[in-house]
Parts: structure tokens; sequence; C-alpha cells
């Protein structure tokens, strides 16, 4: 969008926004929070249980008898399209009056809404991995996400690498803003760990042939791959590595650490380590563990709710996306009178969302502040090892 348009948008979000109130009904008043997930669209197996999470949620918010208003969601697919989901967040602010979004499903979605927010003036909690979706901080102020960052994500994965001794890697992923942030971590963090990267190739969502790629890494000599992609470019570009003949340790980031992983790869993957939450592997963790009890209730409550379905870890970030959602309306309606225009309560939200402290979620336990717009540490992550075609948690 042209400097002009994208001001005239944002000029006219702007004002729509104001002329909103957020009413008190009989009771409790009725809040809407806006989702946009990637519900089609080669981002949908992270998207769609993303949203069934949310909907679990909103599921049980309509019994819990401590929210001092009703929850109402509306849900938006963006088709994995950034251009869609700018348009959709848009629509949730200026006519649907979402109190607040939570957008995108992918890091281009999320990178592409950061100025619908800013100029909507509404909190959106988003669902992609990329530390850029929530830093700097002073640049995105309205902005806050629920997954692990690709940095922790890498650095846990370079930590497991130097202990096995390897020095020499490659770099294999997405062309795409996900695949960028991965590598820009990547080369940032390997020589802090002793690793050098010999080769780095890349691929785009659409694309169904890795030889090229697979060939000039094998070429490279490397002691390890690390692949950083999503179902289904993961399992083509790691199945492409196996056919050229790579046959050293194969790596993945969290974009792989789900069903349809596991699915689309048929067993052909055994072997391969996947950086992941906890919550793929729930049943395995100790019972010591401080994610154990928090966990086994999402998974059972998933599984009521969609029978022979289980929850993955993109479940895990629409459920925690939500429940802070409902966490940071909640404090905000009893900081602002009901009746009082819409962006204050949106303001007094976003507000909230900085002073949420030991929120067990689905990916770990959540102590947000002004500096941190994710709050994490490292106790959600683990190391998986593809086993007869299921994930096995890999002890230290």
């Amino acid at each position: 969008m042209k400097p002009i348009k994208r001001l005239l948008a944002a000029t006219l979000l702007l004002a729509a926004t104001h002329a909103m109130t957020w009413a008190q009904a009989p009771g409790k008043p009725t809040l809407v929070i806006g989702v946009v997930a990637s519900a089609s669209g080669p981002a949908a197996a992270l998207g769609l249980p993303e949203k069934k999470a949310i909907e679990l949620v909103e599921e049980m918010a309509r019994s819990r008898g401590d929210l001092p208003f009703q929850p109402r969601f509306v849900y938006l697919d963006d088709g994995s399209d950034p251009t869609r989901a700018v348009n959709a967040v848009r629509k949730l602010a200026s006519e649907d009056g979402a109190a607040v979004v939570i957008c995108c499903t992918t890091t281009p979605a999320s990178m592409a809404v950061l100025d619908t927010v800013k100029a909507a003036g509404v909190l959106n909690i988003s669902m992609a991995s990329a530390a850029t979706v929530v830093e700097p901080v002073a640049e995105r102020h309205w902005t806050f996400k629920t997954p692990m960052t690709d940095r922790m994500q890498i650095a846990f994965t370079l930590e497991r690498l130097k202990k096995s001794g390897a020095k020499r890697i490659a770099y294999f992923g997405l062309e795409d803003a996900y695949g960028e942030a991965g590598w820009n971590e990547l080369r940032k963090l390997a020589p802090e760990y002793g690793l050098q990267i010999v080769a780095s190739e890349r691929f785009s969502r659409a694309d169904t042939n890795f030889t090229p790629q697979a060939l000039r890494i094998r070429q490279a000599g490397a002691d390890a791959v690390y692949l950083h992609a999503i179902p289904p470019s993961s399992v083509l570009a790691h199945q492409a590595l196996l056919r050229v003949g790579v046959d050293r340790p194969v790596f993945h980031s969290a974009g792989a650490a789900n069903a349809g992983f596991l699915a689309m790869a048929k067993g052909s993957l055994d072997g391969a380590y996947v950086v992941s939450g906890a919550l793929q592997v729930h049943e395995q963790l100790p019972a010591s563990h401080p994610l154990k009890q928090p966990l086994q209730r999402f998974v059972e409550a998933y599984a009521r709710k969609f029978p022979g379905e289980t929850a993955d870890l993109f479940a895990g970030q629409g459920w925690d996306a939500a429940h802070l959602a409902l966490s940071a309306l909640s404090a905000a309606t009893k900081a602002v009178p009901a009746g009082a225009p819409l962006p204050a309560l949106r303001a007094a939200a976003r507000d909230q969302m900085e002073r949420i402290r030991g929120h067990a979620g689905a990916n770990g336990i959540f102590n947000l502040s002004k500096d941190d717009h994710l709050g994490l540490d490292d106790v959600g992550l683990v190391m998986l090892r593809v086993d007869n075609g299921r994930f096995k948690l890999l002890g230290d």
C-alpha cells in the first residue's frame, strides 16, 4: 500500500474507532474478541488447531461466573495471506468493535498488521513465533505474542548441537518472513555456541522440488542441518535431504512440532529432531514439571470437544492467546467505566496485558511486562526425536 493510501486508511480506521463505545448490556457487557487465523491456505495445519483451541476457550468462558463481561468471539480466515490479514483486522476493529484482536497464525501476517493495530489502538495477541513480532517493544506497543521466540528455540537447539560435538551446520529454510527470522537468529547465535554455518539454502512455501538445495547442503559437508519451516515444506525438504544421501542429523524448528508433520511424513523421517513446547509430549513429562498439570487439563478438555484429535503446539498458541485476552479484558473492565469510548477500554486492556504474572499456559508460565511482550523463559521448551512415527521426549 502506498504511503498516502496507508495514511488515509489509518485515519479512517481511527475515526471509526473513536465513534464506538462499549455499552453496558443487561447484566454483563458483551465484548468482542476478534480472531484472525489461517484456517485455509499453506498455514492451515497451524491455523486450524489454533482456531479450534480458541473455540474451546470461548465455550468454557460461557459457563464461567468469574468473568465481568460476556465474550463474543468473531472469527475470520486470512487464507495464509498477509494482505487478507490486514483487511480482516481492519474489519474487526472498525466494523465489529473488537476490544482485543488475536492475529495472526504466521509471522508474515503478524508483521503486516502491525500498523493496522497501531492505528486502531487495539491490543493484538499474535500466535506467530518470530521475535520481531514483539521486538523492539518500543515499536510494538500494541502487540504481544504467545509462542516461544525463534531466538529461544534456536538457542535451545544450538545448545543440543554443541553438546553433540557438532562444529559445522547448514541452514535450510523458508524464504519468507518466518524463514528470514530463523536465519537471522541462527547466524547471530551460532558463533556463541562455537558453530560455523557452512551453507544457507532457501525455498518458497509453494515449492515441491528441493533437490538442488539438498545437493548443495550435502556438498557443504555439514555435521548437522537446521531446517526452519512448517509442513508440508518441512517434510518435503527433509525427505529431499535423505534422497540425496545427507546422513547427518536434521534439527527442525518448532514449526514441525505438530501432528500434521508426522502425518505427512508417514514414518519416513524417523530420527528427525524437533524443538517443541512441552505440550507436544505432555504425557512424557515428569510429575515434577511445573506445566504437567495445566497441560493435562488443556489436553483433556480439547479431546472432549474434538473427539479423535490431539492438542498440539499450535492449539496451545490459540489456547494461551484466548486466555490472555480474557484476563486482560477482565482487568480492563474494572478500570474503565461502561459507556466510555471503546479506545479507552482497548488501551486499558493493553496496559493490563503488561501486568499479567504467573499465568500457567500451554507454552509456559507468562510473566509479561512493559519491557517483555512475551514473558516466557525456557521452562516450556523440550527437544523431541521422531521414533516409529511418533515424538519422543529427549532428556538432557
